[in-house]
């Protein structure tokens, strides 16, 4: 190549610009039919969507100042008539269509399709929350059913290998995408909760693309599946604006299948920090209480009680024989007072003795029976009786 001609090379911005402007002049304005997906309007006013047909899709980009009488029903599904010019997005250098007007025609087969079966299973409770099972926290081994190539099983696979690498997975390859995808996806199903792989989680996985390219998800039968599953389904459908039947009937919607990766799985590294500062604040709070008490055996150790020890048990000592003597003295005042009071009743009983009356000269005559004879009328001569001297006593017969 004539070193010339290397100093003539365009820089891309020229050659994007150079595309952009034989576009323009070689195609001018068109009229353009097909179905609207992807619809997005930013709080700039401007309106984004894809025009596409059945096997093909343009970006279009329906800009503030245009024609907007019929902008509010532009949306997904509808079907549409733009007439516009060709241009290049510089910026990602792909060619889109610059809508001045876009007229609707109807409401694209498919959605309506979509919409009818969504009613349909919603009406028969297939989508009832209480109906979700939980998704564990820490799954031991992990079923993916997607495609084995492209760039979604790699994301997955390297998501979760960051974030948490004591799991195993189980890839399940299926077709994402055309007439026998959805019953490849449900025989995945089947084969996990078979019983012989002990997964404890399923994901379905696909990466974006348009309704019909996601058609396969809509299947009847692939959500009647999914809630039959013994196992809680994750669906990663697609990108975070597309929703088919099945992110309806699974247990957990990710908005992508990287989403989903992140959701399955916890953070090793979260779990670890939180480890790290749960350990932190077990020995701050144990070395807090070990600190505790070794305040307090510190300052019992320089109480009166353990610096001189000796001294209080000879102080108490010293109190139990004080108490001992006040009890003796106390015992021996009531011993006394006991006494003098026993002495004065023995007196008063001595006064009372007739032994004593006896000592002064009398006596007492008691009959053959012992009774004591107070009349001498009662005696007869010849009786015997006994008279009672101070000491002694006379045994007498009366004449």
């Amino acid at each position: 190549m004539p070193a010339g001609e290397k100093e003539k090379a365009l820089s891309v911005t020229e050659f994007t610009n150079s595309v952009k402007e034989t576009l323009e002049q070689s195609l001018g304005k068109v009229w353009v039919k097909g179905e609207i997906s992807n619809h997005s309007s930013p709080s700039s006013g401007h309106i984004y969507f894809t025009l596409k047909d059945e096997t093909n899709q343009v970006k279009v980009a329906f800009f503030r100042g245009a024609s907007r009488k019929n902008s509010d029903d532009l949306k997904d599904g509808k079907e549409v008539i733009v007439y516009g010019r060709v241009s290049i997005y510089g910026k990602r250098s792909e060619y889109q269509l610059i809508a001045e007007e876009v007229e609707v025609l109807g409401t694209g087969d498919l959605l309506v399709e979509f919409e009818k079966l969504k009613k349909k299973l919603a009406d028969l409770g297939l989508f009832d929350v209480s109906k979700k099972r939980k998704i564990p926290e820490f799954p031991e081994k992990i079923g993916i059913i997607t495609s084995p190539t492209g760039a979604v099983i790699r994301d997955i696979i390297n998501i979760i290998g960051r974030r948490y690498n004591a799991v195993e997975l189980l890839v399940y390859p299926v077709m994402v995408q055309g007439d026998q995808a959805a019953g490849q996806v449900i025989g995945g199903l089947r084969y996990f909760n078979s019983g012989d792989c002990g997964v404890d989680v399923i994901i379905l996985a696909r990466g974006g693309g348009s309704i019909e390219d996601l058609w396969a998800f809509n299947d009847e039968n692939l959500a009647y599946a999914i809630r039959e599953s013994k196992i809680p389904v994750i669906s990663a459908i697609g990108h975070e604006v597309d929703f088919t039947i099945a992110d309806f009937a699974a247990d957990l919607r990710a908005p992508t299948p990287s989403a989903a990766a992140e959701l399955v799985v916890p953070d090793a590294g979260e779990l670890l920090a939180g480890l790290k500062t749960a350990s932190g604040r077990l020995v701050s709070g144990l070395t807090g209480m070990v600190k505790g008490y070794e305040d307090r055996l510190n300052r019992a150790a320089k109480s009166y009680g353990f610096k001189k020890p000796f001294d209080l048990f000879h102080e108490y000592v010293q109190r139990l024989d004080d108490f001992s003597a006040d009890m003796a003295k106390n015992i021996s005042g009531v011993v006394d007072s006991k006494g003098d009071a026993a002495k004065n009743l023995a007196e008063k009983l001595g006064l009372l003795n007739p032994l004593n009356i006896l000592k002064k000269g009398y006596s007492v005559v008691y009959d053959d029976k012992g009774g004591i004879i107070k009349d001498a009328g009662r005696v007869k001569a010849g009786e015997n009786i006994s008279v009672r001297l101070y000491k002694g006593k006379i045994e007498a017969e009366v004449k």
